[in-house]
């Protein structure tokens, strides 16, 4: 069979599969809720400098990333779709530079197969649709090493502008660590190549100058957020924005001195997070670094060079993450386009052995039967029927390719694998929400009223998720004396204990429902699955609606 052909289609079919999620009424995670009502602020107060949540200034993050979906939510609306799809069309850039950067480096037939590992990686997978700076620093970084890459072999004006453009993207989306990213692949190829003066040349520093220049709308923003917090806060001290921005939001979460600290840091964290963020691919990428290692000394020069980049730059940012106590999972997604050019490498260079074919299919069996497993644990029709069908081509395609190399099986099972779990991941958290999720459902019984304010009393945030799926206000109310004070017709959210202690009047309200639903959304897989069944703790909510003044 057509190997190239397969692998178009594995790409293309993993890719529909991915972009579905995006479909999903309802946003998944915490994190991408509070992202989400940023950037609708934006929208609503016309003020792209600052960053506000709750009424409060937020300096956790630069504002790239929060720019980029405003203007998604003014173009089409705020939902969900529009807050996913800016992310996902950076992770469709962060594959075409993939591409990119293994055609220049090898050739077509690892750079198409490097394609098909970066959308089949499975915290790429999950990353794409959950929107985190990641999302956007694999679109950002990977086109900086390219034409950074075309830049050094020669110069243009092109290469220089681009390299300097995307570069300064990834500054303004996750701060100036992301330069050890961009450069240390290319930094490691100099001194292999003894190429010493590069690292001080005028060529190099006008790129630095030049990415930096680049930085300035993040910078003119950050000045203005941080006087009008002086001022509205009344600080006597003025803050600079600047040290904030170069020192205090990066090395301070890198020295773990900051105002957002981890305790619980471990050196061996991300060597064990990568054995399953980096499914279905792990064993192969010990596989090829095992290989390469071997017979780094007897290869080719294009060969040893292409290495050398691709392993810098990895091995540099996963020991600067490990050096680091402040430690998230998602941090390694943008070394991993790095990693799956040097499995695709592996895979199209040489013949897979017999052992490791069978160890890869152990982990193909493993992750199927997990995905089956957990579909039968969590007992919903629509999921078991889904995994069903998807199951039965799966093992027909298998049984038609019975008969192909280990390389070809090995590459496109997994593939089949990893897209099964997704579809049940996915789609699991796709229903749960809607079932149970408060906001959803509270849209869905208040409708679409703009004239009629919906107060959420003690679930701040409920009332930030409900205000981006609702045009009505959506207003958080703390204490009950500021809820017994509100007049005229409104529409109000309150769970039912709650509700008994508030002693509010009959005669006000009119009971539209009353549901059992989670209010609090749960990332731990273990309690996701429990509220998949529908045994994990519940609280009443009543959806009511005041009869008047």
């Amino acid at each position: 069979m057509n190997f190239q052909k397969h692998l178009l289609w594995a790409s293309c079919i993993t890719v529909l599969i991915n972009a579905a999620a995006m479909f999903s009424p309802v946003i998944n995670s915490g994190d991408a809720v509070t992202y989400a009502a940023l950037s609708q602020h934006i929208v609503q107060s016309h003020d792209w400098a600052r960053l506000v949540l709750d009424g409060h200034d937020w300096l956790d993050k630069p504002h790239l990333p929060f720019w980029i979906t405003a203007l998604f939510f003014k173009l089409g609306g705020v939902s969900a779709f529009t807050y996913i799809l800016p992310g996902f069309i950076f992770h469709l850039i962060g594959a075409y530079y993939t591409y990119r950067v293994a055609r220049l480096l090898y050739d077509k037939q690892t750079a198409a197969l490097a394609v098909l590992i970066y959308v089949s990686i499975f915290n790429l997978m999950d990353a794409s649709i959950e929107v985190k700076a990641e999302t956007y620093l694999a679109g950002q970084i990977m086109p900086a090493c390219y034409y950074w890459l075309r830049y050094d072999a020669r110069f243009r004006v092109k290469y220089l502008l681009l390299g300097a453009l995307f570069t300064a993207m990834a500054i303004m989306t996750k701060g100036i660590f992301t330069l050890f990213t961009i450069s240390s692949g290319l930094v490691c190829l100099w001194l292999y190549q003894r190429q010493w003066t590069k690292l001080f040349s005028i060529k190099w520093l006008a790129a630095l100058i030049l990415s930096l220049l680049f930085v300035a709308p993040e910078l003119v923003a950050l000045h203005l957020q941080f006087n009008q917090h002086t001022e509205s806060a009344g600080l006597e001290q003025p803050i600079s924005s600047f040290k904030f921005f170069f020192w205090d939001s990066q090395f301070g979460r890198f020295f773990n001195t900051g105002p957002i600290q981890n305790r619980n840091g471990h050196p061996l964290y991300f060597v064990l997070v990568f054995l399953w963020a980096f499914l279905p691919w792990t064993l192969i990428f010990f596989a090829a670094a095992c290989a390469n290692f071997k017979t780094f000394g007897r290869a080719v020069s294009s060969e040893r060079t292409a290495f050398i980049f691709l392993a810098g730059a990895f091995c540099f940012t996963f020991l600067m993450f490990s050096a680091s106590r402040f430690q998230f999972d998602y941090y390694t997604d943008i070394i991993f386009p790095f990693a799956a050019i040097l499995c695709a490498r592996f895979l199209i260079a040489s013949d897979i052995s017999r052992r490791l074919f069978i160890a890869q299919l152990g982990l193909i069996c493993l992750l199927a039967l997990l995905a089956i497993a957990l579909s039968i644990y969590v007992m919903n029709f629509t999921l078991l029927s889904v995994i069903a069908v998807i199951l039965i081509g799966l093992m027909c395609y298998c049984y038609a390719t019975r008969a192909e190399s280990f390389n070809f099986r090995a590459v496109l099972y997994s593939v089949a694998a990893i897209n099964l779990l997704y579809v049940f991941l996915s789609l699991m958290t796709a229903l749960t929400f809607t079932q149970y999720g408060v906001a959803h459902n509270a849209a869905k019984i208040f409708g679409r009223q703009p004239g009629m304010p919906i107060y959420v009393y003690q679930m701040p945030e409920v009332a930030r998720e409900l205000a981006l799926y609702s045009e009505a206000p959506c207003r958080a109310i703390d204490n009950a004396e500021s809820l017994l004070q509100l007049k005229g017709s409104y529409h109000l959210l309150v769970r039912r204990d709650q509700e008994q202690q508030l002693h509010l009047e009959p005669a006000r309200f009119d009971q539209l429902a009353s549901k059992e639903l989670v209010v609090h959304k749960t990332g731990i897989f273990n309690k996701l699955l429990q509220l998949a069944r529908g045994t994990w703790p519940l609280e009443t909510v009543d959806f009511l609606q005041s009869s008047g003044p």
